[in-house]
């Protein structure tokens, strides 16, 4: 008698587990029951990360034309060009080979 009950628990649990899950929203908005449910879910993801992305514009930090920066790369970035410090006679010993001087164009 006893595994009958235990029989019947699980199977109950199982059925009742089984109708939830069809409301269920994976994350990623892959798993909906419907296509209208995706969009929405797409649109407050689009709608989270533009949030964001506004939220990093306010503490975005905006170098002036002629800054000098050092960077740990073999080459300048984009809109940055190779600064030569050759003015005085002043030698610059880099001794850090991966570290480059670049001033924004």
């Amino acid at each position: 008698m006893t595994n009958l009950k235990l029989i019947t628990s699980l199977i109950t649990v199982s059925v009742i587990l089984s109708f939830n899950s069809f409301s269920a929203l994976a994350s990623d908005c892959s798993i909906t029951s419907n296509s209208k449910e995706s969009v929405k879910c797409l649109q407050r993801k689009i709608s989270k990360l533009e949030n964001q992305l506004e939220q990093r514009k306010k503490f975005q930090v905006v170098l002036p034309k002629g800054a000098i920066v050092d960077f740990n790369a073999k080459n300048c970035p984009n809109g940055w060009s190779e600064y030569q410090d050759n003015q005085n006679g002043i030698v610059n010993l880099n001794i850090n080979k991966d570290i480059i001087k670049c001033q924004k164009s």
